[in-house]
């Protein structure tokens, strides 16, 4: 019995080492492959087995991970996740589980992994471990993902461009004071706006391919006119014209036009832009006295088929500012017009909101947005008023914006356009300041004429009186010479007055060019003609060194002469008299003087009788005098005389007195060059 079953225990050694020899060479076969991470893993995902492929792969040695889980392989959100056991799961119900993802190698970087878990069974079929293949497929996921990037930048773009070309279309399309067509080289029409029909009557269908002479009177088609403004806006770049033209329905309106050359790249000829607008209500206004008119003008605007011919259109426009502008009135396109008229390059304002061209007055009272809210609620906003360039120079601006819809009829943006007419509003403004300072003399002369003649009545009526007087008592030779003094006394004041009144009106009428005068030279002049009365009173007078301005000698001179003169005059003790001199803003100066301006600031202090504060503005009105004339002499024209001198110079006078302590009259010269003074400066 026993020598019977010794070969067999024999058989079966021999087959349990070929078994075993066998799965030596397998595992030695996995443990060679290098592109795959081959690994085994128990019922609970211990790792049992690591190739070199695995070791290459994820980075650690066998050593290193046998009897660790492998979930260390995988990112924290995939452990916190559970990933890692449900693959197990999967592997034990279904036999595989097949993932990709990313996992983690043993210094922390990150690779892109396929992975396969299929489960092993024993001859019973229970599941005694797993397999897990890993293949890198790092690189091939970062092409991927860069191919995907690029086409869906390339997708955006698309859109983009897209959208824009949707929008430039849409923008042309919404006009409607303005018929904007596109026209090929030879004259066919190949586009039609809402402007067009409206203005021509024509729908779309009725005109696409056909010559734009047919808007034209049958004369001007004899004459040629169409064929001439090809030809003038193919040699010229641009050809402009008014005249009647004609609807659909063989009406005629006043139409002015602008036809402007297309090129492409290469500067060839590709079509024409025609801007129409009807202007039969202006021409026919202008011509109501002659019974016929009918004007149309053009807003110059260039319209493409594409996008590109739609760009060339509206860019090459030099007269008038077209851009687009989003909903919230950012600019999206720029045309040469508007460089022209605003002085911003495309690249310095693409992106920027449109209030920049409004004054720092109309973005605070909110008037851009106001525009905007208008054109929503109403399709489009006029409105004219100052704007301002690039280097800050202000335009009067006559502006249309129009409400751009898609096809839903939602806002998707707006058109703006601008035209520059600053000519036309200083004309304006030139003529209503010629009539209101017109006006303004009018008013002076009557103030003039009527307190003059009171005035030198009075003078007058005691030279009669006296005359009489004297007719009665011929024969009392004292009492006769008492009245011929009185007379003279009267006539002598009735002469004092007549000259300060020529002075007076001659300053008024007075157009004398300004020169170079020097202010110590004026000084010592009047100082040098009141010199008897300067001794005669003791006075002390002085004054600072003062500067030399731009001026009218003469006047200057009166202006000092009067101020000096007062000071000696109007005083009951010895006369101390001063000019001080600096150089002040405005916006410090005592008179109500332009803030932003510098000013030469002279100050003539005495210390004479003064007056109230109340009557600071009313000693500078014509013949008003504080004191009788029994008192102090004078005609009540002197302060008069130099708040005209001070106007005529553009500059200010002002006083400040205080009874019995003595008056300061503040006069400001404007400083001509930044470059002669600065405020503070004591020259």
């Amino acid at each position: 019995m026993g020598a019977r079953n010794q070969p067999n225990r024999i058989e079966k050694k021999e087959m349990a080492d070929t078994v075993q020899n066998s799965e030596d060479r397998y595992y030695k076969m996995i443990d060679e492959v290098q592109d795959y991470a081959i690994i085994l893993l128990d019922v609970n995902g211990i790792v049992q087995k690591w190739n070199k492929g695995a070791q290459q792969i994820k980075l650690y040695t066998a050593d290193e991970i046998i009897g660790k889980h492998f979930s260390a392989f995988y990112l924290p959100e995939d452990r916190e996740a559970g990933l890692p056991q449900k693959l197990l799961n999967k592997a034990k119900t279904e036999g595989r589980a097949i993932h990709e993802g990313w996992r983690l190698r043993k210094d922390g970087t990150r690779f892109w992994g396929s992975i396969a878990i299929t489960a092993v069974h024993d001859n019973e079929e229970n599941v005694i471990g797993y397999t897990k293949v890993t293949k890198d497929l790092t690189e091939k996921k970062l092409a991927d993902e860069k191919i995907l990037k690029t086409t869906e930048e390339l997708r955006t773009s698309m859109e983009a461009l897209r959208i824009s070309e949707e929008r430039y279309h849409k923008m042309v399309e919404e006009v409607q004071d303005y018929a904007i067509i596109l026209l090929d080289k030879d004259g066919l029409i190949q586009n039609w706006n809402k402007g067009a029909q409206k203005i021509k009557q024509y729908a779309e269908a009725d005109v696409l391919g056909k010559h734009f002479s047919l808007f034209y009177l049958p004369e001007d088609r004899q004459g040629k006119l169409p064929e001439i403004l090809l030809n003038q806006a193919s040699q010229y770049g641009r050809a402009i014209h008014e005249g009647w033209r004609m609807r659909k329905d063989r009406t005629r309106f006043w139409g002015s036009i602008t036809l402007t050359a297309l090129y492409n790249d290469n500067h060839e000829l590709i079509g024409f832009s025609k801007v129409t607008r009807d202007l039969t209500e202006k021409k026919l206004a202008e011509d109501q006295l002659k019974n016929f008119a009918s004007e149309l003008q053009i807003s110059n605007s260039q319209l493409k088929k594409s996008e590109e011919r739609y760009h060339k259109m509206i860019g090459e426009v030099q007269d008038y500012a077209i851009i687009l502008l989003d909903v919230n009135g950012n600019i999206q396109n720029w045309n040469m017009g508007a460089q022209k008229i605003k002085g911003y390059t495309e690249e310095e304002i693409i992106g920027r909101n449109f209030r920049v061209f409004y004054t720092d007055e109309d973005v605070q009272r909110g008037l851009p947005d106001q525009l905007l809210r208008e054109a929503t609620e109403k399709g489009r906003a006029v409105h004219e008023g100052w704007r301002v360039t690039k280097q800050g120079k202000r335009f009067w601006g006559s502006i249309v914006i129009t409400a751009l819809h898609d096809d839903d009829g939602s806002i998707i943006g707006y058109s703006k356009v601008t035209r520059d007419l600053t000519l036309n509003k200083e004309a304006e403004d030139k003529q209503t300041q010629y009539l209101h300072e017109l006006q303004r003399q009018n008013e002076e002369l009557d103030r003039f004429a009527y307190t003059a003649s009171h005035d030198l009545q009075e003078p007058l009526r005691k030279i009669q009186m006296f005359a009489d007087l004297i007719g009665e008592n011929l024969e009392d030779i004292s009492t006769a010479r008492k009245y011929l003094e009185k007379i003279n006394n009267s006539s002598g004041r009735m002469s004092e007055l007549i000259s300060s009144i020529l002075d007076y009106s001659r300053l008024t009428r007075s157009t004398t060019e300004k020169v170079d005068t020097d202010l110590n030279t004026i000084f010592a002049n009047i100082t040098g003609d009141f010199e008897l009365l300067i001794q005669q009173k003791h006075a002390v007078i002085g004054a600072d060194h003062l500067p030399v301005i731009k001026a009218v000698p003469l006047q200057v001179n009166q202006l000092f002469a009067n101020l000096i003169g007062n000071a000696l005059k109007y005083t009951r003790e010895k006369p101390t008299i001063h000019v001080f001199y600096s150089v002040i803003s405005g916006r410090d100066a005592r008179c109500n003087t332009e803030p932003d301006r510098n000013y030469h600031q002279l100050i003539f202090t005495d210390n004479g009788i003064g007056f109230e504060q109340t009557y600071a503005d009313t000693i500078f009105t014509l013949f008003h005098r504080l004191h009788g004339k029994h008192q102090f002499g004078g005609t009540g024209i002197g302060l008069a005389l130099c708040k005209k001198i001070m106007e005529h110079h553009g500059g200010y006078i002002c006083a400040e007195g205080k009874p019995g302590q003595g008056a300061s009259f503040y006069v400001y010269f404007p400083v001509e060059s930044p470059s002669l003074a600065t405020p503070g400066k004591y020259l």
